[in-house]
């Protein structure tokens, strides 16, 4: 059965997928540095942006930072899965830079995300269970579970506007 995806959803679930793809470089830099995943000042940044891009569209800061914070966690495991992989072998790969390449590009798809979550909501008012089919086939980021997939949209489908 084919399921219709609106050019709205699809562009919003093919950020979401981007973002989440950059995590094995994300986790190779810090491995090669020897700097832990867990980066408690960086996610604080990441939410307090995404609440004040929240109040800016028009959507719920609280719901929104929600669905960061889902993402944070999601990402973080995605790291650690990596960083497991590479225990048994070794990325040949080398890393890029963090500071300079991969935050610049993450705080680019992270306002992208925010801005199609608000078009969406603009022009349907919520996501609802019907689109998890899409986001699912959209979601293909290497060490993302079923279970990962799900706490995100049911993340995403909590947002609203801020009426």
């Amino acid at each position: 059965m084919t399921t219709y995806t609106s050019p709205a959803s699809q562009d919003l679930f093919t950020a979401i997928n981007l973002r989440l793809s950059f995590m094995k470089a994300v986790a190779l830099y810090k491995a090669t540095h020897h700097q832990p995943i867990e980066d408690p000042l960086r996610e604080e940044i990441v939410l307090n942006k995404a609440k004040a891009e929240a109040i800016e569209k028009g959507l719920n800061p609280e719901q929104l930072e929600s669905f960061f914070k889902a993402q944070i966690a999601v990402a973080k495991a995605i790291q650690y899965r990596h960083r497991a992989d590479w225990l048994s072998l070794p990325s040949s790969s080398l890393p890029r830079d963090l500071q300079n390449d991969i935050h610049p590009t993450l705080i680019t798809l992270g306002s992208s995300i925010t801005e199609h979550i608000a078009d969406y909501i603009r022009e349907n008012r919520a996501l609802t269970s019907s689109d998890f089919d899409a986001f699912n086939q959209t979601i293909t980021t290497k060490h993302v579970t079923d279970r990962d997939k799900q706490l995100l949209f049911m993340a995403l489908v909590a947002i609203k506007n801020n009426d």
